[in-house]
């Protein structure tokens, strides 16, 4: 069964969110509601507790070994006593480390590591008591239950006593980790000598019961299956009844490396904002649910904090253990300047807070902020009205863009979906994008990619050159040829034509290649009509054309960054033409240039009137503008609510375009993945190259192994399909349990 085919809308599941749910429930919701469904409830009730507020911290980490008695097999933090690069911190390397972190406006240090016997109850004294002396007024945090278990058992006393004597040196807070997953099944597979479920329970019960507040983690995306999720939040949520300790529950992606449990994929961006959001709504007595920036994509970060998430952890100085495990951001960690700019893109309140939520001087109190204002809802009844089949005009488009939430858009963009595209199939093509030149006369101000003929990273390719490198790519698998480059004052018609035609006749593949812009420019030179260039083009071998070139079909917009390009109208009447001599178009949009959102669907109205007269786009690409070394100036970074709110969009104002098509390219494989939640059919393609988004800085990459099983956890079967939508192999192996 496909989850996201049909919205679940009955009494049952409105009953949900009217009283506590119980574990059946939970399991069913997790198991069942759409994606976009589950986020827009977490987010009612993120927002009725906090607001527009997302705490965060700025922590140093301090690891005092890497060495482990216990040796979990689920880590790849720890190592044997043989290792070249083992360690165990004296107190006087943590003297050391403790003043480099001097002066970073810390409020939190957190000591978690390993477990040896050499590191006994006295060090752990030193260790707080000299902490607590070099940074006053930083919540000491960390010390997992298991470590304390550990350390208690150690020392042959209580963990009563053990608490007390740590509390005395400074210990603030436990930090939650080592709670894994409680369910036995699991637990002894993942980490067999690790203290039982039961046992960490009983460290926080006996935390709570002094005072001492807690977090609590539940690690996700190994081995378990949904109901073994359940039974962790369950025992959390009865012992929070219990003691009403705990801050936060913090869901942790387990960092798939292939080394530790053999496990291939850290869990993808859908079941990461399922997991979280269901925290959120069946976790009512936690007053936070925490996920960690260095754990994720900040793009699908920014998802999660309009998903449930009211807490991103923070700035964490010397992190190791997200590192050894493959963390995406264990290497490159938001500043404090960057914490506050990421968190207000995307709509919220930053709050420094520490992990036991203290507020700070110059923070505003929590209880001082005033209520958020009444949106306007004047957007419910245009969405009821699409929702029933009621095409969309662009008046009551730019409301859904401007003020619809971007999960009510993807709730109804998921079933229009299913009417364009029936089915519980989504499909992707095997590709290779290959590069004419980088020499351009263009210059658009967007562009990362493009340089000049003087320039010492300038080149252009062969024919023959090229010609192999398609061979190359057929060879491996890929069915479709993706040819784009500059505009080259120096490349005629005869270079084009001699380029298609090698391809026609040495390799079985689709030649989808040449941007409208590049045609254009190919006519001109030639002084030919843009109709006869189409059809020489055709003749040698040019099966169909991508939509580049685009950009916003708004003039103002395309004046102000590309002004040396022809207007909107010409790459219309482009497009006209190709599919009046049989030449199948996507059409694409890029956005994020400081537009309106009138002045994006002005652009998707213009796609959609050229559809309706000629039926000739298979497909349609939105993507953002990635600012990164290029000359112009963004106002705003994009980010993955508005993408997901671009797709859903585009399916509600495109209803004469069946496929749909996402952009890891630019918006990364997890933020791409919901968007298969939000209208979307296609995943793209499996690139084998890719240089003109890549010029930018942003670089992701995806196997054609990492698209199936992305499509898979999104609840779909993949497909991997032809340049016209064709089938060519279905994947129908079991469905992951997401």
């Amino acid at each position: 069964m496909v989850r996201i085919v049909v919205l679940i809308r009955n009494q049952t599941m409105n009953n949900y969110f009217q009283k506590r749910i119980s574990d059946n429930e939970a399991l069913d919701m997790l198991k069942n509601m759409p994606t976009s469904e589950l986020m827009s409830r977490a987010n009612q009730i993120q927002r009725a507790r906090h607001g527009n507020k997302i705490y965060y911290v700025h922590s140093h980490n301090l690891n005092p070994t890497n060495l482990c008695v216990v040796k979990c097999k689920l880590c790849s933090f720890y190592r044997d006593e043989n290792a070249p690069d083992a360690y165990v911190t004296t107190l006087e390397d943590a003297k050391k480390d403790l003043e480099r972190a001097q002066g970073h406006n810390l409020t939190d240090l957190h000591i978690v590591g390993g477990m040896i016997p050499e590191l006994d109850m006295k060090y752990y004294e030193d260790l707080f008591s000299l902490s607590r002396k070099m940074l006053p007024g930083v919540l000491l945090q960390g010390m997992t239950a298991v470590e304390i278990h550990w350390i208690a058992g150690n020392e042959g006393i209580s963990i009563k006593e053990c608490l007390e004597r740590l509390t005395k040196c400074g210990f603030g807070s436990i930090s939650g980790g080592g709670a894994e997953l409680f369910h036995p099944d699991i637990r002894k597979k993942i980490a067999t000598t690790k203290i039982l479920a039961q046992h960490w329970l009983d460290v926080h019960r006996e935390a709570h019961s002094q005072g001492i507040p807690t977090n609590a983690t539940m690690l996700f995306g190994h081995i378990e299956k949904d109901e073994h999720l359940i039974h962790h939040l369950s025992k959390l949520r009865s012992l929070q009844d219990e003691t009403n300790g705990f801050q936060a529950v913090i869901p942790l992606p387990f960092q798939a490396n292939g080394k530790a449990l053999g496990v291939k994929y850290t869990p993808s961006g859908d079941r990461q904002v399922r997991v979280a959001a269901l925290s959120r709504i069946y976790c009512d007595n936690f007053p936070h649910v925490r996920m960690l920036v260095n754990y994720m994509d900040r793009k699908l970060l920014g998802v999660l904090t309009h998903s449930g998430v009211d807490d991103i952890g923070g700035t964490s100085l010397n992190e190791r253990i997200a590192k050894e495990g493959g963390a995406p951001q264990s290497q490159k960690f938001f500043t404090a300047k960057e914490m506050e700019e990421f968190l207000i893109n995307h709509g919220h309140l930053p709050v420094l807070t520490n992990s036991v939520y203290d507020q700070f001087e110059g923070q505003p109190d929590v209880k001082s902020i005033p209520r958020m204002p009444t949106i306007s809802t004047r957007w419910k009844p245009i969405l009821d009205r699409v929702e029933a089949g009621e095409r969309l005009n662009a008046e009551d488009a730019t409301i859904l863009i401007d003020e619809a939430p971007f999960q009510e858009l993807g709730r109804v963009a998921a079933l229009k979906r299913q009417e364009a595209v029936p089915g519980d199939i989504a499909t992707y093509v095997f590709d290779k994008n290959l590069n004419t030149t980088n020499v351009c006369k263009v210059d658009c101000k967007f562009c990362a990619f493009y340089t000049n003929p003087e320039n010492k990273r300038a080149y252009t390719r062969s024919p023959e050159q090229i010609l192999e490198e398609v061979k190359k790519a057929a060879s491996a698998g890929a069915t479709q040829i993706l040819i784009q480059g500059g505009l080259h004052p120096e490349l005629g018609l005869d270079y084009y034509e001699k380029c298609l035609s090698l391809i026609r006749d040495n390799v079985d593949i689709w030649i989808h290649s040449l941007s409208p812009t590049e045609i254009e420019f190919i006519a001109a030179s030639e002084h030919i009509s843009i109709k006869e260039c189409l059809q020489k083009l055709k003749d040698a071998g040019l099966q169909s054309l991508p939509g580049g070139g685009a950009e916003m079909l708004v003039d103002e917009i395309r004046k102000a960054i590309s002004p040396k390009k022809t207007r909107s109208q010409a790459w219309l009447d482009l497009m006209d033409d190709a599919h009046s001599i049989g030449l199948k178009t996507t059409a694409t949009m890029v956005y994020g240039f400081g537009e309106t959102g009138a002045q994006r669907i002005e652009h998707l109205m213009k796609v959609r009137d050229l559809q309706d007269k000629t039926g000739g786009f298979t497909a349609f690409i939105p993507w953002s503008f990635s600012p990164n070394k290029t000359k112009l100036e963004c106002p705003r970074l994009m980010n993955g609510t508005d993408y997901l709110r671009m797709i859903a969009i585009s399916r509600l104002v495109l209803d004469n375009i069946a496929h749909l098509q996402a952009g890891w390219v630019t918006e990364g494989p997890d933020v791409s993945q919901l968007a298969l939640q939000f209208g979307s059919d296609d995943y793209g393609g499996v690139l084998m190259t890719e240089e003109v988004v890549s010029a930018t800085g942003l670089e992701y990459g995806v196997t054609e192994d990492q698209v199936i099983n992305m499509i898979q956890e999104a609840g779909y079967i993949p497909a991997q399909r032809t340049t016209q939508y064709d089938i060519i192999k279905i994947h129908e192996q079991e469905m992951v349990d997401a």
